[in-house]
């Protein structure tokens, strides 16, 4: 079969399972409810497909079906990690997109991992040539790259012509690209598109791939002698006035990173010799990272001794860690004087292997930073080291996740704390949860018709008991709605409409037989269209009759569900 081919039904089948799963979390979908499901299966959904498709090829079918479902499984657990640690109590209530730490995460996990297995596979051993690592992991990240330009200058060309239309009154095109269902699997198609144009040309990479790098390779020797300054003022200078800048470790730890970078594009896969003076700042690179990385690792300390951790503060360790491994590996390389300087390419891929597990650590319970941030902050608080007035109680309530709220509830309930710390932890857990408000306060009438009487003082725990899920404003006050009375469906009866302030629905109230109101309908509103609730504002809403009638079949009555087609917000007549 065609690659082409190939790589088009995969990218089409991946634009069909991403609108899927848009689908399923949007508009009260089975999947909000889910948040431990839907993180993984859309981080699955987004990444994998991609490196099907740069797989082929070089993977035997069963090969890549074994190391995609090894990964699907990585990625699954990264995924459902990240929405656990929120805390299950907020999970449900917060977005259910990962967080930016399982987003990076997982792609820098993919993209280190990858080309690993597939320079392996490639050359048929676990542990490949280090040109076969260098090459696969360039062409992946250019391929990436120049794909992700592809589908950027698709879209403009889209969004031009659906501009240009518009000019002539033709507004078709302007309403397809914004629909969701033609937007996603046409973004996807168009990602495979610049893979397999990037895939069946590997001339065209290699060459912008040397150009790119002999360009890098000349800051080389600037990086050098800047940061070689930079060391020799020290002693001169002192380290009072590094550390008064506040982020000197992230400052150093920035230059290390851009020091390893730009070495490694002049060096490429050792098999060319440089110049004479890309090579002698080569090897001063070597040498001038492990100062670097002991200065980082200094600050750090410094800072952690005096503060204790926090999140940050451990990804910062995470690269003094993984830093430490270049410049041991390279100051190493260096000072053995072989030519080529054969022990960068055994520190890179050994810095790889690191990379990986200090990403799973990371990642996962094992070494997350909420959890170690916490955990350090308490010993802080119980060894004295902060007073309680001082302690950031808020730091627990906020950036700890579950594990500050399990913390601030053993802060709370233990009688051998001290009474301002219980209370002060009390006093964080009160304002993490919404204050329930009943009915009465949460609904606020709206419109020229009163509120039916006994409409805020019914059981509505009760009711949501007998009729499913209602506004949170009658149950627990967490959401406001603003309440709008009438006769919407044209029976001659009062009727209430909700509209909560925090979804764009409206929920439809009636009063039945036995006198208890119940849901009736709800009704999708445009995003950010204040029409329609101006318009039951000033009790101009009406019935309309339904496009299609219901069906008696057997009994039975069938009601029509119309395929979703969001609505445009009408404009307001001047």
């Amino acid at each position: 079969m065609n690659p082409f081919h190939i790589r088009a039904a995969i990218g089409l089948l991946q634009g069909i399972a991403l609108y899927a799963l848009y689908r399923a979390s949007d508009h009260g979908g089975w999947l909000s409810l889910h948040p431990l499901l839907f993180s993984p299966l859309l981080l699955a959904a987004a990444s994998l497909p991609l490196l099907c498709q740069t797989g082929l090829g070089v993977l035997r079918p069963s090969r890549l079906a074994a190391w995609l479902a090894g990964l699907a499984l990585a990625v699954a657990v990264v995924g459902a990690h990240d929405r656990w640690r929120v805390g299950l109590e907020h999970a449900a209530r917060s977005d259910l997109m990962p967080g930016a730490l399982a987003i990076l995460g997982v792609a820098m996990l993919l993209f280190i991992a990858w080309p690993l297995i597939l320079a392996g596979e490639s050359e048929r051993r676990w542990r490949a040539s280090y040109p076969a690592y260098f090459d696969t992991a360039w062409k992946l990240g250019l391929q990436l790259m120049f794909s992700g330009l592809f589908v950027g200058v698709f879209w403009l060309i889209l969004n031009l012509g659906a501009e240009l239309f518009a000019l002539v009154g033709i507004d078709g095109l302007r309403r397809l690209i914004g629909e969701a269902e033609f937007a996603i699997p046409a973004s996807t198609l168009a990602l495979s598109a610049g893979l397999h144009l990037s895939d069946v040309r590997p001339g065209i990479i290699q060459g912008l791939r040397s150009l790119l790098l002999t360009l890098l390779s000349w800051l080389l020797p600037l990086l050098v002698l800047l940061v070689g300054a930079f060391l020799a003022l020290l002693p001169f200078t002192g380290l009072n006035s590094l550390w008064k800048t506040g982020h000197a470790s992230a400052l150093l730890l920035g230059a290390s990173g851009l020091l390893i970078f730009l070495l490694n594009t002049a060096y490429q896969d050792g098999s060319e010799q440089p110049g004479r003076v890309i090579r002698l700042s080569l090897r001063a690179a070597c040498l001038l990272l492990a100062p670097l990385q002991a200065l980082a690792a200094y600050a750090l300390t410094l800072r952690v001794g005096q503060y204790g951790w926090s999140p940050d503060r451990v990804f910062a360790a995470s690269l003094v860690i993984l830093g430490a491994c270049y410049a041991a590996g390279y100051g190493w390389a260096a000072l053995r004087r072989q030519a080529g300087l054969a022990g960068v390419a055994c520190a890179n891929i050994g810095a790889a292997w690191l990379s990986l597990a200090l990403l799973a650590a990371v990642l996962t319970p094992l070494a997350d930073p909420a959890r170690i941030s916490v955990s350090s902050q308490l010993s802080r608080l119980q060894a004295g080291r902060v007073a309680a007035e001082r302690f950031d109680f808020d730091f627990l309530r906020y950036r700890g996740l579950r594990y500050g709220h399990a913390a601030l509830l053993r802060l709370k309930n233990d009688p051998g704390v001290n009474g301002a710390v219980r209370l002060k932890a009390g006093d964080a857990l009160s304002e993490d949860k919404p204050q329930p408000k009943p009915p009465a306060q949460a609904v606020r009438p709206r419109g020229p018709v009163p509120l039916p009487a006994g409409f805020l003082a019914q059981d509505w725990k009760q009711a949501a008991k007998r009729t499913g899920e209602l506004p949170s404003c009658l149950l627990d006050g967490r959401n406001e709605c603003d309440a709008y009375a009438g006769d919407y469906s044209g029976g001659g009866k009062p009727e209430v409409l909700l509209a909560e302030k925090l979804a764009a629905r409206l929920s439809l109230f009636q009063r039945n037989a036995q006198g208890l109101w119940t849901l009736a309908a709800t009704y999708d509103l445009p995003a950010a269209c204040p029409a329609p609730l101006e318009a039951l504002a000033a009790g101009q809403a009406r019935a309309v009759p339904p496009r299609l009638p219901d069906l008696d079949a057997g009994g039975l009555r069938l009601r029509p569900r119309y395929p979703y087609a969001p609505q445009e917000c009408p404009v307001a007549k001047k």
